[in-house]
């Protein structure tokens, strides 16, 4: 297995015809959100780049199937709810009561755009710590690995970072992953130094049974990093806490189709 890392979508070097897997990172908050809303029985997720998008693709979506549900329209733009939309984007709104069996059209400020960036992969899947064991598991037998951070209003931020290097960290661990860039030599030294590990690294402790640690540290740190640090200021640090809980779902969101983007549980598959 060969790891690429990209920490914001607009670094990616377009390697699409040996990208096996595009691995979407937005840990605060698209891509745990995207991971909850499956584990509580979403049927489906259209991503958008645009407001205006999402919105059209939503009317279109209802007139097509007129004795469905409407599409519940979910998101945000710098971090608050968008006015008109169903929910924002908290972990916490995504739960069975107002999802199941329901189909999403997303759009949010710098997730849904990394989605867009790797649209030419192969496979796309939307990762988070909620389920990065499953993540890895998913990898098993991938040649080329390309993870993609989405990164806050065009900055690098940490808690994407952290990700990248844990999936790294996991993948060199069980896989002997090959790390030939940079970007993913930058995102494997954060993650290892982000934890007092005396023995092997943060992914083996994982799998020694010191998850709610690791997540309580993590919780920490995303406090510290650009995505956490502007959530908090809204009111909104609970969701830190929501995203840092390691290996506490099994779904993962893969793409079904290209135009419009759309997102099934992988089980389905």
């Amino acid at each position: 297995m060969r790891i690429l890392t990209s920490l914001l979508p607009q670094l990616m070097v377009d390697e699409s015809e040996s990208v096996d897997i595009a691995v979407v990172v937005d840990v605060l908050r698209a891509t745990s959100v995207m991971t909850t809303a499956f584990e509580s029985g979403a049927n489906q997720i259209y991503t958008c780049c645009e407001i205006s998008e999402a919105k059209n693709l939503s009317d279109r979506l209802a007139r097509a199937n007129r004795s469905a549900r409407r599409p519940l329209l979910c998101g945000e733009r710098k971090c608050r709810a968008i006015e008109g939309f169903d929910f924002g984007n908290s972990p916490a709104e995504y739960v069975p009561e107002t999802v199941l069996d329901q189909i999403l059209v997303m759009t949010t400020t710098n997730g849904t755009k990394a989605i867009e960036a790797a649209s030419s992969a192969k496979k796309v899947i939307a990762a988070s710590f909620l389920n990065l064991p499953k993540v890895v598991d998913f990898l098993r037998g991938a040649r080329t690995v390309h993870v993609v951070c989405a990164g806050t209003d065009g900055r690098i931020t940490a808690e994407d970072v952290l990700l990248a290097g844990a999936i790294i960290d996991a993948c060199r661990v069980e896989y002997q992953a090959a790390i030939q860039d940079d970007d993913s030599q930058l995102a494997m030294s954060l993650w290892l130094s982000s934890f007092s590990v005396q023995d092997g690294t943060p992914w083996t402790t994982y799998q020694q049974g010191h998850g709610a640690w690791l997540s309580d540290s993590l919780a920490n740190r995303f406090s510290q990093t650009l995505g956490g640090i502007n959530l908090t200021k809204l009111g909104l640090g609970e969701d830190l806490s929501r995203c840092a809980q390691i290996g506490t779902k099994s779904a993962i969101a893969v793409r079904v189709r290209r135009k419009p983007t759309v997102f099934e549980l992988l089980a389905n598959h």
